[in-house]
């Protein structure tokens, strides 16, 4: 009797610990999606918009500037064959001059739409964040990985948040 009890002390402790560690194992894996939640969700449009706006005027300007200098290089293309060396050095100085300024105005508007664009992909970057937190806690997600950086999941065991995460995102 003492053996059976013993036998069968053993296999419910077996099957405990083995219960257990299923338990422990059984992790909720989520993955996002980020670039395909960046093209789907309204404020990435908002935002494009917001810069187009905020910089439209400067940016006439240059393209002014640029359809300028194109209008003078037809120009000298055209009619360097009748012009005298004077006037061919005039309007090479002046194509130059237009293109120096094209540079000089360019490069920093370039550079001001890359930081006011970053600034506001950092606040949209945050709501992203926040919705992906928010999702994974309501389903009780253990872990939400990024799609981009992971090399394989089995789509059985792991579930896709990106659509659950556009549609949070999208309310705001």
């Amino acid at each position: 009797m003492k053996k059976v009890f013993k036998n069968t002390a053993m296999a419910v402790l077996a099957a405990l610990t083995m219960g257990t560690s299923l338990n422990a194992l059984a992790h909720k894996v989520g993955i996002v999606d980020m670039q395909s939640i960046y093209q789907q969700v309204p404020q990435t449009a908002a935002i494009e918009k917001t810069l187009q706006g905020e910089f439209a005027e400067r940016s006439q300007q240059l393209e002014k500037l640029q359809g300028d200098i194109r209008f003078e290089m037809e120009k000298f293309q055209r009619e360097s064959t009748t012009m005298s060396e004077e006037q061919k050095t005039a309007l090479r100085d002046k194509i130059q001059g237009m293109q120096k300024e094209l540079a000089e105005k360019g490069r920093p508007l370039e550079q001001e739409i890359k930081a006011r664009q970053n600034q506001e992909l950092a606040k949209l970057q945050k709501t992203i964040i926040e919705a992906i937190e928010a999702v994974a806690k309501d389903g009780d997600y253990d872990e939400v990985k990024l799609k981009d950086a992971t090399i394989y999941f089995n789509p059985k065991e792991v579930t896709d948040l990106s659509e659950k995460v556009v549609q949070r995102v999208s309310k705001k």
